[in-house]
């Protein structure tokens, strides 16, 4: 329960949208894993392999915002729904064709399709959570997306050691498919079209909610338009530079900088996966108690996510000219711990900026996202074989990072791109959530605060 009402919301969030990322973290994640042992059976070239791996990220990175846009217009049921049994058959198939052009293709579909699974995320939180809440429902959906590498790896390489790797293929595509079904009976678009639904939940999630414009024709077109929307993008950008080391380079650093042996590195490396999962919770809860307590999505959003800049940056950089493998591992904790604090900010401020457009804001933000895992390994390969050392590739996204803090500075996340009232506007009813039988508090006038005061 929730403030005298039912806790739907919160049930789908848990065991609808957080579930169904992370078995599209699992099937994006299979290859990677596989990898060794698939160019090895079948005799593929290293090229052939890395064209095999990166033509996800290209397809992925280019269906982003058609799909935001998609999960707008005809809501994120349908399209999940239907790119969720598209990725899992491609999943179930992939073994089918042992040849190069085969897995390129499967691959290549597989990325296109996975595209829509974060905006239609965010568009389904935004529409079932009040504002006051919405951190907290981000938190979740983040939670299956870090949940993902701390689960994949070891369940991946277990289930190719005792079965073989097309049953890893198989096995995730089947859990897709029952997921994606299992999807489509529990989800509505709507709280107010779902049949388990209570007036009293439907009420207070409504009341808690900004006002949306309606949507004309093209009108979308008029975000690209505007300088804070391409600002948004970049720091994403700059954010995920930092993430990309944890995502990609981490076990290299562990073992060729650190000189940990592989079962070592295996026990230190999930440790700052772990510390993000964890620290994404934290941060929607405190984000929410900010807002309940100050009525401000401003300072609900930028000085929380400047910090989370701020610290991750500091803490790897610190990392990097650590001695001691026990403070490594602990500024690491700390770095990506507070990356999560600025995912958490990203993602809600993307809902409160974009209000009607969340999908093409998310997919825009997200695309900028696929960019940085792109050039942020790239980057720090070639700061460390330019000057031998790691501690210059780390400093290098560390410095990187300090700007999409600054950026914070304006973007104003309580100043939606539309044409809708301020965000800070808006009742935060989880602080004068109405009861049963108690009338709802008077909405704040345009440029107030809840308690009508001038901004």
């Amino acid at each position: 329960m929730s403030h005298g009402t039912a806790n739907l919301r919160w049930k789908i969030v848990a065991f609808l949208i957080a579930p169904i990322t992370f078995v599209m973290t699992l099937d994006r994640a299979a290859m990677t894993v596989a990898a060794p042992t698939i160019q090895k059976e079948l005799g593929l070239s290293i090229v052939e392999m890395s064209m095999i791996l990166t033509i996800y990220f290209w397809t992925y990175a280019i269906g982003q915002v058609p799909a935001g846009r998609m999960a707008e217009s005809i809501g994120p049921r349908k399209v999940l729904a239907s790119t969720s049994a598209v990725w899992s058959l491609m999943m179930l198939v992939t073994p089918l064709g042992p040849t190069f052009s085969w897995l390129f293709g499967c691959r290549l579909v597989l990325g296109g399709a996975q595209s829509a699974d974060w905006s239609s995320g965010v568009v389904a939180v935004k529409r079932w959570f009040p504002n006051a809440e919405r951190a907290k429902g981000n938190a979740y959906l983040l939670g299956g997306l870090y949940l993902g590498p701390i689960v994949s790896a070891p369940l991946t390489a277990w289930t190719i050691m005792k079965f073989g790797w097309p049953a890893v293929f198989y096995g995730f595509g089947i859990l897709g498919l029952l997921l994606g079904g299992i999807w489509w009976l529990g989800f509505r678009d709507r709280p107010t079209e779902h049949p388990l639904i209570t007036a009293q939940e439907a009420k207070f999630i409504a009341d808690g909610q900004s006002v949306d414009t309606p949507q004309a024709k093209g009108a979308f077109l008029q975000c690209f338009k505007q300088p804070r929307f391409w600002m948004f993008g970049i720091q994403y950008f700059l954010l995920v530079l930092i993430q990309s080391f944890y995502t990609t380079w981490l076990p290299t650093y562990l073992m060729r900088a650190r000189h940990l042996s592989l079962k070592d590195m295996g026990i230190y490396a999930s440790l700052p996966w772990v510390a993000v999962f964890v620290a994404v919770f934290a941060a929607g809860n405190l984000c929410d108690w900010i807002l309940k307590k100050t009525g401000s999505v401003y300072w609900a959003r930028t000085p929380v996510a400047m910090a989370g800049f701020v610290v991750s940056a500091l803490a790897l950089i610190a990392a990097a000219r650590a001695a001691d493998i026990g403070v490594v591992i602990a500024l690491l904790c700390l770095s990506f711990a507070a990356v999560g604090f600025a995912q958490v900010t990203v993602w809600s401020a993307a809902q409160d900026l974009g209000r009607e457009y969340t999908g093409v804001m998310s997919g825009w933000t997200n695309l900028w996202g696929a960019l940085s895992n792109v050039a942020g390994p790239v980057t720090v390969a070639y700061a460390v074989k330019v000057t031998g050392h790691w501690e210059s590739g780390l400093f290098l996204i560390g410095i990187a990072a300090f700007f999409g803090a600054v950026l914070w500075i304006f973007l104003h996340p309580e100043r939606p791109l539309g044409k809708g009232q301020p965000a800070a506007a808006v009742a935060t009813n989880a602080r004068v959530a109405p009861q049963a039988g108690a009338t709802s508090a008077r909405p704040a006038q345009p440029g107030t605060l809840p308690n009508g005061s001038l901004k």
